[in-house]
């Protein structure tokens, strides 16, 4: 214990000497940035007011450091307040005078009216550039995700007791409201009923600068489809194929797994947020994740799609047999693990071994508790895969 102790006070100069950190302002290229975006202007507001609050309790850069934290954060003023305008915020996220955290607000957005957008996205990411421009980028969004739903879903009234612990949206009728297509981040307009989401590929868009790591902290994006569509500005992708409980990512440990090394500890990361969820209890221990390695996509998408060209009669028979990733009550029925629905749709030994070697090149690390809700969790390879 006495040793922990000891460790966890030379964090803080540990962390500085790893971000070669001087005693002045840091003036120059960065060697790394954390960028933090969280789109709360919606029933998730207090849950990223915790995240950012977490963030602070960890060991963070100071001044003098040339590794910086940044965040983008639109929360409501109350929580439920829809109507109240609320301008997001540009903060950096800092170690200041005797070592404690900081949050210097950079520039207050007064004029974005809607922060889940291509435009007020892109702005903000590019400002971040200007200010702290940086051999290394690394982001981890906070926000709803729909995953890979497509235009037109309309959902039904299911509903449980235990969603209020998801950081699921419901996905409603087009025609009613503006629909949730491929989405990832929302902003509620005047109420709940009501949601403006940021569609994925604008999503894509907006990102400015090659990430060395993506981290969606968002419902059901550890999906094969959302994978390949940040390959090109992502190297690595951490998401997860279920939805997430409200209490989110990790983030009291964010900053010294991205930041302390020389590369990102991801592998860390993604066991520290498997480890937290699987120490809890009852349906509260429901958690899955996975680290995809997007430079083997392309490996990936050989091996799988000739088995989907050659078993295509069977895909409707698969529906009632492969691993599910949607629980009885969800309305977001469109998920299956990529490999077990390979094998029920009757790959060949041949086409499970290509298969095979082409996960373990894709997909670093994966972890599933048992269960996630009242849904068991047995056959998984970490992606999963949107079969209407």
């Amino acid at each position: 214990m006495r040793r922990l102790k000891s460790l966890l006070i030379l964090l803080p100069a540990l962390l500085l000497a790893a971000c070669n950190g001087i005693d002045r302002p840091y003036e120059g290229t960065y060697e790394k940035v954390l960028i933090y975006v969280g789109l709360g202007y919606n029933n998730l507001s207090t849950n990223l007011l915790k995240n950012l609050s977490d963030m602070q309790e960890g060991v963070l850069p100071g001044t003098a450091s040339n590794c910086a934290i940044v965040a983008l954060c639109h929360n409501t003023a109350t929580p439920g307040d829809y109507e109240t305008d609320n301008p997001p915020q540009l903060i950096r996220v800092l170690r200041g005078p005797g070592g404690k955290p900081v949050l210097d607000t950079l520039k207050s957005y007064d004029n974005m009216v809607r922060s889940p957008s291509k435009e007020s996205l892109r702005t903000a990411l590019q400002d971040i550039r200007s200010l702290f421009p940086s051999r290394s980028y690394g982001m981890l969004f906070s926000s709803h995700g729909t995953g890979w739903i497509p235009a037109g879903y309309v959902s039904g009234s299911e509903a449980s007791s235990i969603r209020q612990w998801s950081r699921s949206e419901e996905v409603r009728d087009s025609g009613v409201i503006w629909p949730a297509t491929k989405a990832i981040g929302n902003q509620y307009d005047g109420s709940a009923k009501y949601a403006r989401w940021l569609e994925l590929d604008d999503f894509v868009d907006a990102i400015p600068m090659k990430l060395d790591y993506l981290i969606l902290d968002a419902c059901l994006m550890g999906t094969v489809e959302v994978a390949w569509a940040v390959r090109d500005v992502c190297r690595y992708l951490v998401a997860s194929p279920t939805e997430i409980l409200t209490d989110g990512m990790i983030y009291d440990t964010l900053s010294w797994d991205m930041l302390s090394g020389a590369q990102a500890d991801l592998r860390t990361y993604c066991e520290e947020y498997f480890a937290y969820y699987d120490n809890e209890t009852g349906s509260r221990r429901s958690g899955t994740i996975a680290l995809v390695d997007c430079s083997q996509l392309d490996q990936l998408a050989d091996a799988f799609a000739p088995i989907v060209d050659a078993h295509r009669e069977a895909i409707s028979g698969c529906l009632t047999h492969a691993q599910r990733y949607y629980y009885s009550s969800s309305s977001l029925r469109f998920y299956y693990d990529l490999r077990d629905f390979a094998v029920c749709l009757g790959a060949t030994d041949a086409e499970l071994a290509r298969l095979d070697a082409a996960l373990a090149a894709a997909i670093p690390y994966h972890a599933e508790t048992p269960n996630f809700f009242d849904l068991p969790l047995e056959r998984c390879c970490g992606l999963s895969v949107y079969i209407p």
